[in-house]
């Protein structure tokens, strides 16, 4: 199904989402702490991007604030409780979370120091609706600036009772060690096939007959919100003009990739359009190192990838792997022009990916 067929996806929110799929065990752990009187104060989940931390840290939530491990708010849409935290009416659920949230479209902001000072001041205060509280704060290594990760330091060492911090990262290396320190950590590990198909049964049935569900399988690596974002964001059409270009000898070919990055960046966010080259990169290294991807993601994927792993080798690739996550921050931190600052890496890519008969002498 072409992008302009499907329907648009829409995300549902984490607190108003009951499905969780694939993270039973961490559920299982956090309870156990619970009932065996060793519940930490705070947690710290992390995991790959769209695993579902957020999901589950909107259950733990639920269930702390019902006062029982096994309350069916849990997971039941239809109770008080579950609305209430579905809404953010709950007046004893907090949640911090960065402005222009999303895996795919615009930057990650952090919230302002008096956003941050006004919350965590509430949470100094005795409950509204009895002594359990909840504070929810979502990709804290983004959300906080300097003041922000001070002020809730002092909380985590001095916490109020009944306060439960619930700290979700994707990076968890940025985020300071004096917060990670006082927390436990909950790792989310990537789904399995089985649990990667349940989960999009529920949040997108029409997708799982797609003809494109085989490539978005591939390419979320068990992560459900990331084929989701893929598909709504019609990534796979992206890579496959991004291949193309690459495919192709020459000059223009080479800055018509980089045109189509530029575009992309400026409609998605820069660090949509460096997962976009990355993934190639990436899936260039895996075939290097003798482990190629399992299907392709567009036709004619796999002999490119085969070019560019003969042509860069291993260290090469993944060499320009890290060079570009570099370039993305610098392109969105210091507003750079997107298509000059992605020229000389795609021209590169280019000559390596054309096939051989194709390419200019050197």
């Amino acid at each position: 199904m072409s992008r302009a067929a499907r329907k648009p996806l829409e995300l549902p929110d984490p607190a108003a989402n009951p499905h969780l799929f694939g993270q039973e065990e961490a559920l299982a752990r956090w309870r156990r702490a619970w009932r065996a009187g060793r519940l930490a104060h705070a947690w710290l989940l992390s995991g790959p991007r769209g695993v579902g931390k957020t999901t589950l840290a909107c259950r733990l939530a639920r269930l702390w604030l019902s006062g029982d491990p096994e309350h069916a708010a849990e997971a039941d849409p239809t109770t008080p409780l579950f609305r209430q935290v579905a809404s953010g009416a709950h007046p004893d659920f907090h949640r911090l979370a960065p402005r222009h949230k999303g895996i795919v479209r615009g930057r990650r902001a952090e919230l302002s120091a008096e956003e941050v000072r006004d919350k965590l001041a509430l949470l100094q205060q005795t409950g509204l609706s009895g002594h359990r509280r909840v504070c929810l704060i979502e990709d804290a290594e983004a959300a906080l600036n300097e003041e922000g990760e001070n002020a809730l330091l002092k909380l985590l060492e001095e916490p109020p009772p009944g306060l439960l911090f619930l700290i979700v990262v994707q990076r968890p290396g940025l985020l300071p060690p004096t917060i990670a320190s006082r927390c436990v950590g909950l790792r989310l590990r990537p789904l399995g096939e089985d649990a990667m198909r349940r989960a999009v049964a529920a949040l997108a049935a029409d997708l799982s007959g797609d003809p494109s569900f085989p490539a978005l399988l591939e390419l979320a690596e068990g992560s459900p919100g990331r084929l989701l974002e893929a598909a709504a964001s019609g990534w796979l059409e992206a890579y496959a003009a991004l291949a193309d270009a690459l495919a192709r000898e020459g000059l223009a070919a080479r800055l018509a990739a980089a045109e189509l990055l530029a575009e992309r960046a400026r409609q998605e966010g820069v660090p949509a359009t460096a997962e976009l080259l990355g993934a190639l990169l990436r899936r260039a290294a895996r075939v290097a190192a003798g482990r190629p991807p399992a299907i392709e993601l567009v036709p004619g994927e796999a002999a490119m990838l085969r070019r560019l792993a003969q042509a860069l080798g291993l260290d090469r690739a993944l060499a320009m792997w890290d060079k570009l996550g570099a370039l993305a921050a610098s392109v969105e931190g210091l507003n750079l022009d997107p298509l000059q600052a992605l020229l000389p890496l795609v021209s590169s890519l280019g000559g390596a990916a054309a096939p051989a008969r194709e390419r200019a002498p050197s």
